[in-house]
C-alpha cells in the first residue's frame, strides 16, 4: 500500500514540476513582450534625440528661414505650411501636411503626404504615402525649399 501511495505522490510531483516550468516560460514571455514593447515604442513616443538635423541650402521663397541655418530633428517630424508641424515651412509651393521625416533607429525615411508640389530626394521624386529611404547627405525639395540631411 505504500509503494501505491508514493506511486502517486511522485506521479503528482512530476505534473505539479511541469507546471511551474510552463508558468516560468509564461512569465518570461510575458516580461520580453513587455520590454520589448517599452524598447520599440508600444503605444508611447520615441526619445525624441535623432541623430540629424536639416541645413538649409537655399529657402526659396520660405519666409524665416536661412541659406546654412540648421534645423534639428527629432526622431518622428512632419514638415509642412500649416503651424501643427513640427518643422513650419511658410512657402508658397509647400502644402499644409507636406511631408513626414522619421528617424527608425537605424535610418531616416521620407514620406509625401499628398503634397501638391511634391517631394524629392536627391532629384527623385517621392511617390505619395510611401516611405522612402533617405542616405545620409542626401539633398532634400519640398516645394522650393532645398535642404541636406546631415547627422
Amino acid at each position: 500500500m505504500d509503494l501505491i501511495n508514493l506511486n502517486t505522490l511522485l506521479f503528482a510531483f512530476k505534473w505539479v514540476f511541469v507546471g511551474l516550468i510552463y508558468f516560468a516560460l509564461i512569465v518570461v514571455v510575458i516580461a520580453v513582450r513587455r520590454e520589448m514593447g517599452l524598447r520599440l515604442g508600444g503605444g508611447q513616443a520615441l526619445p525624441s534625440a535623432a541623430p540629424g538635423r536639416l541645413i538649409v541650402v537655399n529657402p526659396g521663397g520660405a519666409v524665416g528661414i536661412r541659406a546654412g541655418s540648421t534645423i534639428p530633428l527629432r526622431s518622428e517630424n512632419s514638415l509642412g505650411a500649416e503651424p501643427d508641424n513640427d518643422i513650419v515651412l511658410e512657402d508658397t509651393f509647400v502644402s499644409g501636411h507636406h511631408a513626414r521625416l522619421g528617424w527608425d533607429g537605424a535610418e531616416w525615411w521620407l514620406e509625401d503626404l499628398g503634397s501638391k508640389n511634391g517631394t524629392f530626394v536627391n532629384q527623385r521624386q517621392c511617390r505619395p504615402y510611401k516611405p522612402e529611404p533617405v542616405p545620409p547627405g542626401a539633398a532634400l525639395r519640398l516645394g522650393e525649399i532645398k535642404f541636406e540631411l546631415a547627422e
